[in-house]
């Protein structure tokens, strides 16, 4: 017994071709499945045919398909994705529209807008989104205007705020901290080196490693290929001893399973794009430099819910999946180019990509079959917006930039 799709991929709201059963050896009375196939979706009892329409979203779950007849039976397993476009919908805008800001979970699922560069150059604005009441609230103006800015939620809940440009775009080593209950900034050690453009992660141990980046001060541009610790309890930074393989801004990066190490992939420096990623112990002993194999200016990457890394990049359609157990690279085929999109993994394990360069357009990644289907359209035109994931599951999209300037927008992706 088979099927003329033994592992299918199907997409809410729309019919599926036939898939029929093909059966030798006899005769068969009835079929059945187990478990229940997906909602909308039956089985002909009598000849085995799977038909409807999904409506429901699921991950890869397998189907047993059992023929029965006078001379006994046959089982077939189905492997059944359901995905889905999901839908866009305006939101009340933010005050002050402006592109290279943060956009930081708090600890209540508030979501706090901090920085960026508005019409005006680089502001020290800062607004809360409530999902529950879909409005924004102005909170305490940051203490410097930065543009391009880092930010991370602290575990006492706090939100640590460093780095980025100020309004004469020269690079901030000054960092602060944000107390939502107080709605207070309040300054906090400074880097050890200007940045703009590294990456940031919370450790397993609540500090704050922050890795590569450019400065700028005046003069040309100098690349990193330094790392640094903030410590929470003591406000300071330590720089670590081992250097990154590679000088690089604009990579992406992710802790790998067990907190131990961080993956770098790509990025640019003063010799081009950065065409090799690493694993760089986090306690800063070392680093392994792996192949990669791909090249971009910017860089976007998140952790998949198996351990696995999703890296992109503008200037390609080619996505690259990283797995940390055997440090090789898959890859999968976007449907467009995209500079300067929103990444955002989706509670369901799925990745939206959304915007970039001059589109509205947006996909979405499903990791159980690596492939990439079509989203539903947002309705504004954007790239370099900020994006985050709410409680709820839906994403929350903010600002960005076209050509005609700041977009005075804000919408929520519901999968």
């Amino acid at each position: 017994m088979s099927y003329d799709m033994p592992r299918a991929l199907y997409v809410t709201g729309e019919s599926i071709a036939t898939n029929h059963a093909r059966v030798t050896g006899g005769p068969v009375t009835s079929f059945t499945v187990s478990p229940a196939l997906p909602n909308g979706l039956s089985l002909d009892a009598q000849n085995g045919a799977i038909t409807g329409t999904p409506t429901t979203l699921q991950r890869e779950t397998s189907h047993v398909v059992t023929a029965s007849g006078t001379g006994g039976s046959a089982q077939t397993p189905l492997r059944i994705t359901v995905t889905g476009r999901g839908s866009w919908t305006a939101v009340p805008t933010v005050p002050a529209p402006r592109h290279y800001a943060t956009l930081t979970r708090l600890t209540d699922g508030r979501q706090l807008l901090a920085g960026g560069f508005a019409a005006g150059g680089p502001t020290n604005a800062a607004d809360i989104y409530n999902p529950a009441a879909n409005t924004w609230n102005a909170a305490a103006p940051m203490l410097l205007a930065r543009s391009d800015p880092m930010a991370v939620a602290l575990g006492d809940g706090r939100v640590l705020v460093f780095g980025g440009e100020d309004p004469a775009l020269n690079s901030l080593a000054q960092a602060e901290l944000y107390d939502p209950v107080a709605n207070t900034w309040t300054a906090t050690g400074s880097l050890n080196q200007a940045r703009v453009r590294p990456t940031a992660h919370t450790l397993p141990d609540g500090k704050v490693l922050v890795t590569g980046g450019y400065s700028r001060m005046g003069g040309p541009t100098s690349f990193l290929n330094t790392a640094e610790v903030y410590d929470p309890a003591t406000g300071l930074w330590s720089l670590l001893p081992a250097p990154l393989s590679s000088a690089r801004a604009q990579h992406a990066a992710q802790l790998l399973p067990g907190g131990s190490e961080l993956l770098l992939v790509g990025g640019v420096n003063s010799l081009g794009f950065v065409s090799t990623a690493e694993r760089y112990a986090v306690d800063g002993s070392g680093t392994t430099p792996i192949a990669y194999g791909g090249s971009g200016n910017v860089h976007l990457s998140v952790r998949l819910d198996d351990g696995s890394v999703l890296v992109m990049s503008d200037g390609s359609t080619t996505a690259r999946r990283f797995d940390p157990a055997t440090s090789s690279w898959t890859t999968s085929t976007m449907s467009a180019t995209r500079s300067l999109p929103t990444m955002t993994l989706l509670t369901d394990g799925r990745v939206l990509l959304a915007g970039g360069s001059s589109l509205n357009t947006a996909e979405i990644y499903n990791p159980d079959h690596n492939t990439w289907t079509t989203a539903a359209p947002m309705p504004s035109v954007r790239r370099s917006a900020v994006a985050a994931l709410l409680d709820d599951g839906r994403v929350l999209a903010v600002s960005g930039f076209e050509n005609a300037g700041e977009v005075n927008a804000t919408e929520v992706f519901a999968p």
